[in-house]
């Protein structure tokens, strides 16, 4: 099933013909925009051992496609500097380490800035309310540093029937004050419209959080997350294993959220990226 996954998938570059003893790398862009999500594909002339892919000084595992050829996701951050970088992959063919690599250039993208008044006790926290979003954070972030095999497949599958996603990275200024941007959408929706999962994958977080409130993270592999806030319930389980399309809850306002709608973020290997633009990552 997955031999199809990668073929043809790269549309910017050409097929992948890898030297005997050497790897080939290809990159669906070479100038990914702030949060855009970039296919990886790599061949080789025969199976390599303890292939990992490498970006922004991390390693991630990546998928056997086919015989000889692997895929990965990683993405440029909302908050990624412009300019070059470097994609890599590297282990070991016949014995013998090696490695390829290939350089981006991370290009501008504007965001809307986003003005908010809200009242106060939304927007200014006592001690113990700033200590408990620290630990929550922390506790996402180590959640978010796991590697674990891939198991996304593209196309990627909308969270929600009537996907009309807005505010990525918006640049927030609340009472006068700057934020964090953005880094997922929202999508407004009645209470109790139904949420589901993107891709497979191993729930790795379904909880209560002081901003998220009901919230679920689903870990795909590979570096991949799929995160989904404010949900009025949640109908699965951390640890469990989900499919694709799989219910895991339904649109709601808990947490600090001023109405109905479900905050929806993708996280792969580099940081935050656009949901949509995931969404549109060719397929064929």
């Amino acid at each position: 099933m997955l031999a199809g996954v990668f073929l043809g998938l790269i549309s910017a570059a050409p097929a992948l013909a890898a030297p005997d003893g050497t790897l080939s790398i290809s990159v669906s862009t070479g100038t990914p925009a702030m949060g855009d999500p970039v296919v990886v594909e790599v061949a080789a002339n025969g199976a390599v051992d303890n292939l990992v892919l490498r970006w922004k000084g991390a390693a991630w595992p990546m998928r056997e496609a086919a015989p000889g050829r692997y895929g990965g996701l990683i993405g440029v951050d909302l908050d990624d500097p412009e300019g070059p970088a470097v994609v890599a992959a590297e282990g070991f063919l016949d014995g013998a380490r090696v490695r390829a690599e290939v350089e981006v250039t991370i290009s501008p993208r504007k965001f809307a800035v986003q003005e908010l008044t809200l009242p106060k006790g939304m927007a200014e926290f006592d001690n113990a309310t700033l200590v408990r979003i620290g630990a929550e954070a922390a506790e996402l972030s180590r959640r978010f540093s796991r590697a674990t095999p891939p198991r996304w497949r593209i196309p990627f599958l909308p969270p929600v029937e009537e996907y009309r996603p807005t505010n990525f990275g918006a640049r927030r200024v609340i009472n006068g004050h700057p934020r964090m941007p953005h880094s997922a959408v929202d999508i407004n929706l009645p209470a109790g419209t139904p949420v589901r999962t993107i891709a497979d994958g191993r729930v790795a977080f379904a909880g209560e959080q002081f901003f998220g409130g009901r919230s679920v993270v689903i870990d795909h592999g590979g570096g991949v997350f799929s995160v989904y806030y404010h949900l009025k319930e949640f109908s699965v389980a951390e640890g469990q294993e989900i499919s694709r399309g799989d219910h895991i809850g339904s649109v709601g306002a808990t947490g600090r959220a001023t109405g109905p709608h479900l905050h929806f973020g993708v996280r792969v290997p580099g940081g935050r990226v656009d949901p949509t633009r995931l969404f549109a990552l060719p397929d064929r």
